[in-house]
């Protein structure tokens, strides 16, 4: 099978230090508890790895995570996730006495910054998806943003006060989604300016879809399903035509029909790693 390889590849650097910080948190306190609050990062592996040394992860998935970080053994070490998190949580954190590592992604951060710059002076309207970590981070530290759902449309503009709003995201949407979504926000503001978009991993990884050969009988997209910026990937795959397929790791791969298909193209989301990564194109060069 020939393999073409979507570059880039592997984790990006913001996922990149979350996993670093994570491991030297550990690492330099070993005999105290530390606790991942949220998935670290939205891949299984790799939550799964960081767990095998020994880092407890406090899942959104099984309970609010507000209320499992009240739960925690005060003393304990606490990472807030790359996907930010509410300011008032490390109020909480310092009041049962937890070390906090922040491994924010520098561009979360950042948007958050200029969101709060942007919200002091302007109306300002947020992008995203609601219950999203990122998303729902933002909204709760930037409460006058008025929220644009891209997933239904539905969008607050009552709380839009004036003609000219600053207009921000989510940093993992699709180009697809704010393309839509600006186009929707046009007709109610036109003087609406359009700030901050998506980080650089993903519109790099997004354009590099795009751009692909016609002849790709699929493209493949490593990554989680719950990783919105590995979705995005698929779903753009298809919007140009392509049969694709979101797979997490080789063992979900070798369960996928690959009878017919003699030429796929490689990509992956990221939060998935440059092992994960060349593992499975050697698998698909096998076959």
């Amino acid at each position: 099978m020939q393999v073409v390889v979507v570059s880039p590849y592997g984790y990006c650097s913001g996922v990149l230090s979350a996993i670093s910080l994570a491991l030297k948190a550990k690492k330099d306190n070993p005999s105290t508890p530390v606790y991942l609050l949220g998935m670290l990062v939205h891949n299984e592996d790799a939550v799964k790895m960081l767990s095998g040394h020994g880092l407890l992860l406090l899942d959104e998935r099984v309970a609010p995570l507000e209320r499992e970080l009240r739960e925690v053994k005060p003393g304990s070490v606490l990472i807030f996730s790359a996907h930010g998190h509410p300011e008032g949580w490390e109020s909480i954190a310092r009041e049962r006495n937890l070390k906090i590592i922040d491994a924010s992604c520098r561009f979360v951060k950042e948007n958050l910054i200029f969101g709060k710059e942007a919200a002091s002076s302007n109306p300002l309207i947020y992008i995203g998806v609601r219950g999203h970590l990122e998303s729902e981070a933002f909204l709760s530290n930037v409460r006058s943003a008025a929220f644009y759902d891209v997933k239904t449309n539905k969008f607050e503009k009552e709380k839009v006060h004036g003609e000219q709003p600053i207009v921000i995201s989510q940093t993992t949407l699709s180009y697809l989604e704010l393309e839509e979504a600006h186009k929707e926000i046009k007709k109610l503001f036109p003087k609406a300016l359009i700030g901050k978009e998506r980080c650089h991993s993903t519109s790099f990884r997004q354009d590099a879809i795009k751009k692909l050969a016609k002849d790709i009988d699929m493209v493949i997209i490593l990554g989680s399903k719950l990783s919105n910026n590995s979705k995005k990937l698929e779903e753009i795959a298809k919007s140009e035509g392509f049969e694709a397929r979101l797979v997490l790791d080789e063992q979900e791969l070798r369960s996928l029909d690959l009878g017919n298909i003699k030429k796929v193209a490689l990509a992956s989301g990221a939060s998935t790693s440059k092992e994960t990564f060349l593992a499975c194109k050697a698998y698909l060069e096998s076959l």
